[in-house]
């Protein structure tokens, strides 16, 4: 009976704890945690309001209580509407923008997430969540859910997703014409040069909302057109690079090649080049999940003859 009493009193001190941290950070316009465990998803806390039940990203429940500060949407935390802004934090991975001094970033709103607070203010209003790093920049947290309702009269930013292939969309992939030497026609053996005529490797493109896809060069693939598959290059547009790093030797005629050259079979060499790509937002590195990796260049090509070289004895002594 006593042990009984016992937890009870610890449980009412407890409550009533909790109910002064939340007093206390309405009072003080911060973030504060009205619980200090946090619980699994199926150990769901009872929170005393005004604390709502918020969950991280590893499917974490705790009770918070979140002073929205009079902003529900993303944004890059500041500017005059002409641009893009310096950030007033300091961004990292994929928060890709700053509440504050605070980064933090857009995430799927779903149940068993709380729903916003008060009613919804448009029929068409839906809830959202943002999730925002209050520990050291790219640690483990803790990280801070909120909720709020969307307004459908605002236009909403497309994802960061949609604007890297909006910026990768924006980067020129060509690349200049294919060169070999010998030009056109060749021996067996006989070293081949290949080189692209001038150009620049690295690419930058961007989108309307200040993201930066940045491709750079990696490699350039080279397919001598007989068969004997691709091999890698550096970006070389001399005679004289060419000969020291990009070459290839045939071993056979072109009289089954697919390319003609001055009315006779040939091989069709052909070049592609491959970037990998990059993306920031201010200056600051960010990641986007499920965007491509690399680029590749539509081909290049030109046209190789290659003969056998042949003797006719014409005298024996």
């Amino acid at each position: 009976m006593l042990t009984r009493i016992a937890l009870t009193r610890i449980a009412l001190t407890r409550i009533a704890l909790t109910r002064l941290f939340a007093a206390l950070a309405l009072t003080l316009g911060v973030l504060v945690a009205a619980t200090t465990v946090p619980a699994t998803a199926d150990d769901p806390p009872v929170c005393v309001p005004p604390a709502q039940i918020q969950v991280d990203q590893n499917g974490n429940y705790s009770c918070t209580v979140v002073d929205e500060g009079g902003d529900n949407g993303g944004g890059d935390g500041g500017g005059d509407g002409g641009g893009p802004s310096e950030p007033t934090c300091e961004l990292w991975g994929q928060f890709t923008y700053c509440v504050g001094t605070i980064a933090c970033r857009d995430i799927r709103w779903h149940p068993p997430m709380a729903l916003p607070d008060g009613p919804k203010p448009h029929e068409d209003s839906e809830p959202r969540a943002r999730e925002c790093d209050y520990g050291v920049v790219g640690g483990l947290g803790p990280y801070v859910v909120t909720y709020y309702w969307s307004d459908p009269g605002e236009v909403q930013p497309p994802t960061l997703y949609q604007q890297a292939l909006t910026a990768i969309g924006q980067i020129d992939l060509t690349i200049p014409a294919l060169q070999t030497s010998p030009d056109g026609r060749t021996l067996v053996y006989v070293p081949v040069w290949y080189w692209l005529d001038g150009g620049d490797g690295d690419r930058t493109g961007s989108s309307a909302f200040g993201l930066v896809a940045t491709a750079v060069l990696d490699r350039i693939e080279v397919d001598p057109g007989d068969g004997s598959g691709v091999f890698d290059c550096p970006w070389v547009t001399t005679a004289e690079q060419a000969e020291q790093e990009c070459s290839y030797s045939y071993d056979r005629a072109s009289s089954d090649g697919t390319a003609r050259w001055n009315g006779r079979p040939a091989h069709l060499a052909s070049v592609t080049a491959v970037w990998t790509l990059s993306f920031e937002i201010n200056g600051t590195p960010v990641t986007i999940p499920n965007a491509p990796a690399t680029l590749t260049s539509e081909a290049s090509t030109a046209p190789v003859r290659v003969d056998e070289q042949g003797s006719v004895v014409t005298d024996v002594r």
